[in-house]
């Protein structure tokens, strides 16, 4: 993922075409790497791992291609990947008959005007198009007022059971690594950052110091999450003043509680185990 903080992109389509060329171009232009398959599982299962986002451009081959699509969109919720699709509302109205649309980042409606798409595929690439995905959330749940969550760990199994707890009361965005958790911020404003401490590249003191150095995200309450309870341990988390620290050992209904005490009360309460 982000080879050298630069986004991955693989663009699925069939065969090649001038709009196709031009939007590859435009993206190793804004500094991504770019990479194409042919849309079916033996290409995509090869091409699809390590990448941040996935276009896929529909065609005719839509009609007959729900198990592909099943995999793709699979494979981007379980890798936290961005989903984008790309065709004429008849093919994006074909596609959502099989992908659920909360698991899609962005649709492009053809003909698309091309600065604007790739403007916002850049946006997606570096976490600005994360409110699309509290808004789609929102409408899912029909939640009013619930509180917004960003939740950032590069352990996906502990990031989709955590998001899953937690998402029955609250809107919770999950990101996978420092380098997406700080525009996210900057651009939505989550009303509390639970942090993984430890992270590749960009680690969560990084993060925080990000945030702090930021006076549109200094603000936001940062809570660090980590593995290790023992005392030195946590006492070096604590200096960096986060507004308080959650063990990943803890278990789930404590978890839930000290989130609903925080809103609650405006304060964390660390929690020994």
């Amino acid at each position: 993922m982000a080879t050298n903080n630069i986004p991955e992109l693989l663009i699925i389509s069939q065969g090649s075409a001038f709009m196709i060329n031009s939007l590859e171009n435009n993206m190793k232009k804004e500094g991504m790497y770019v990479s194409r398959c042919e849309p079916n599982v033996r290409d995509v299962d090869e091409n699809i791992n390590g990448k941040d986002i996935i276009i896929l451009f529909a065609g005719d081959y839509i009609q007959n291609s729900s198990g592909l699509l099943s995999y793709i969109a699979s494979k981007c919720a379980d890798e936290c990947v961005h989903f984008c699709i790309v065709g004429y509302p008849n093919e994006l109205q074909e596609i959502e008959k099989t992908v659920n649309i909360a698991l899609i980042t962005a649709e492009f409606s053809r003909p698309f005007d091309m600065k604007e798409f790739t403007a916002k595929i850049k946006a997606v690439a570096y976490g600005e198009i994360a409110q699309d995905e509290v808004k789609r959330e929102n409408n899912a749940n029909n939640g009013k007022g619930a509180h917004n969550i960003l939740l950032c760990d590069d352990d996906m199994m502990f990031l989709k059971m955590v998001q899953e707890w937690l998402s029955g009361k609250y809107h919770v965005t999950i990101v996978k690594t420092g380098l997406m958790a700080v525009p996210f911020a900057l651009n939505n404003h989550p009303e509390l950052i639970l942090l993984d401490y430890e992270m590749p590249v960009m680690n969560g003191p990084k993060v925080l110091e990000a945030l702090r150095g930021d006076k549109k995200t200094a603000q936001i309450p940062v809570v660090f999450l980590t593995g290790h309870s023992d005392k030195d341990s946590v006492m070096e988390v604590m200096k960096l003043r986060p507004q308080g620290y959650l063990l990943k050992s803890t278990k789930k209904e404590d978890i839930i509680a000290s989130v609903d005490n925080f809103f609650a009360t405006g304060q964390w309460k660390n929690i020994q185990t």
